[in-house]
């Protein structure tokens, strides 16, 4: 077998590449016919009917292995596997080649299907013959590396993979971030992690742009968690595995750092520290509503866009993980916590579409509510979800006989519509009932002790005279004409007027306080306070002065 041929099996077995008529003769080395026509194959006929090309020998590559990265990850698996290292420079430099060439043709791939698929565009592949000659010519020459046809071929083989990856750069510009997140989610068989990250090696190596950064952003995501219950994600790794595992990619990558320098490691920790004050407010909220009235999901997506390099930092990459998955199930419990206050038509009703493309962008999944609110449906309604033990319960019970007539009776009347609540009602007493309960109280202690002041000093006080050692003053008849009580305290005579009080003039009062005044020599108090019915006072004497109080 070619190399050629190793890197198509390579391709087919991580399910990178779509069904091909392949009939290779294994027994004598050859390469028969194949029709990779509208395949994103490698186009082995060229090389086929190209004398001058000189495949590999079988023996010289026999031993040569595809570069193996420091980590795996997969969907599925989750455990790490030893670097293979290379036992000589020969292997070294053609380890590297093939793998250089193995990720250009996954991520040719990728585009095609891409285009193909969900651009409804006809690709316009790029015609890697080239760049497959000059791997071969490579191949043959890697035994003397400090010889000049080395690194003439050396030379010719980075000239044939910068224009592969220019053509493949220019091709990118023009598919959505949100046509690659849903080719990656619904590929059949799934992409295999050895794709997903030559796929992300390679976006992280093209010059930085808003688009680049988001689909590495989904890509890298999608490499360090894998899918769970309830349409949830789960990281594979915790933060900091995730930061050792980014700096193992970039060094196998060969990525230059853009985010700055030593000096600014302090900006980098702040950044990150940042992604984890969104998580702790998305995880906090009271509401899917709080979230889109906050526009929380807008401003993630900003965020990310402000810190521009800076996200490839691996401590900023690694926070940026662990947000998209915990805000992402964050906003899955959240639109549960709406499915059991309404029912799936009213939150389809009330939120509409409009939010799936900013939650998608912020979170590096896609999200669309109808396909979330019909997978929370299915969990519910479908029969099949019953655990083992309810099942084995609803086989247990016995078949009821059949009801009587009245029992069928009273459920016909039991089945009477019910008069459903006004919404505005329920919202307001959802509103009520989400009040700091320590404001609810000491409002309602408040509004207790106003009304009790209120009752005490309309109903419970008749007259404005002091009680404590009060005596009733009996009248004489002259005293009785504008005073209906009188009483004594501390000498002084407190009298309750009669409304004929009202009707005299000035002097009359005076006339009349000054022998309510006189009579307190016999009755043993010298000064007079006169009070209205309404506890107002009317007039005052004294054997220093006397003041009347007019209206």
């Amino acid at each position: 077998m070619n190399v050629f041929e190793d890197l198509l099996v390579e391709l087919q077995d991580e399910n990178l590449l779509e069904k091909t008529a392949i009939d290779a003769d294994r027994s004598g080395g050859g390469i028969k016919n194949r029709d990779l026509s509208g395949q994103a194959g490698l186009n082995c006929d060229l090389v086929k009917q190209s004398p001058q090309i000189d495949l590999v020998p079988t023996d010289k590559i026999s031993d040569l292995e595809m570069p193996q990265t420091a980590i795996v990850l997969n969907d599925d698996v989750e455990k790490s596997e030893p670097h293979k290292r290379p036992r000589n420079g020969r292997e070294f430099y053609q380890n590297r080649a093939v793998a250089e060439i193995s990720n250009l043709q996954m991520v040719e791939h990728v585009l095609t299907g891409v285009e193909r698929e969900y651009m409804k565009v006809v690709p316009n592949g790029f015609d890697d013959f080239s760049a497959k000659k000059a791997l071969n010519a490579f191949m043959l020459v890697t035994s003397h590396e400090n010889s000049d046809a080395h690194t003439e071929a050396e030379f010719n083989l980075m000239n044939e993979t910068e224009a592969w990856c220019t053509a493949l750069s220019n091709r990118d510009k023009k598919v959505p971030v949100s046509n690659l997140r849903q080719y990656c989610e619904n590929s059949r068989p799934p992409l295999s992690s050895q794709a997903l990250l030559s796929l992300a090696r390679f976006y992280r190596n093209l010059p930085y742009s808003e688009a680049v950064r988001a689909k590495f952003d989904f890509l890298i995501t999608r490499l360090c968690s894998r899918a769970g219950d309830d349409n949830k994600r789960v990281c594979l790794f915790t933060r900091d595995e995730i930061h050792a595992h980014i700096n193992t990619l970039y060094n196998d990558w060969s990525s230059i750092a853009l985010y700055g320098a030593d000096d600014d490691r302090s900006n980098v920790l702040l950044t990150a520290l940042s992604f984890e004050d969104l998580v702790v407010e998305a995880e906090n909220a009271g509401g899917f509503d709080q979230l889109v009235e906050s526009d929380f999901f807008g401003r993630l997506r900003l965020f990310k866009e402000s810190i521009a390099e800076m996200f490839y930092a691996p401590h900023v990459t690694a926070a940026a993980i662990e947000t998209n998955v915990r805000v992402g199930n964050a906003y899955v419990n959240l639109i549960d916590r709406e499915r059991r206050k309404l029912d799936a038509e009213s939150i389809q009703s009330k939120y509409g579409d409009t939010h799936d493309d900013s939650i998608s962008d912020a979170t590096a999944r896609t999200v669309e509510l109808v396909d979330l609110l019909r997978s929370r449906a299915e969990l519910t309604d479908d029969p099949e979800e019953l655990s083992p033990q309810e099942e084995s319960a609803s086989e247990s019970v016995p078949e009821s006989p059949p009801p009587s007539k009245s029992a069928v009776v009273e459920a016909v009347s039991e089945d009477k519509p019910v008069k459903e609540t006004n919404p505005f009602f329920s919202n307001l007493v959802e509103k009520a009932l989400a009040v700091n309960r320590w404001f609810l109280g000491i409002a309602l202690l408040l509004i207790a002790v106003s009304f009790a002041l209120y009752i005490y000093s309309n109903f419970m006080i008749t007259e404005a005279v002091p009680s404590a050692s009060v005596q009733t003053v009996e009248l004489e008849n002259s005293l009785r004409e504008h005073l209906k009580t009188g009483k004594i305290s501390s000498e002084t005579f407190y009298g309750i007027l009669e409304p004929s009080w009202d009707a005299l003039p000035k002097e009359k009062r005076q006339e009349f306080t000054a022998r309510v005044l006189a009579a307190g020599r016999e009755k043993g108090y010298n000064q007079v306070n006169l009070i209205t019915k309404t506890g107002n006072p009317a007039a005052f004497a004294s054997a220093t002065r006397m003041e009347i109080i007019m209206p």
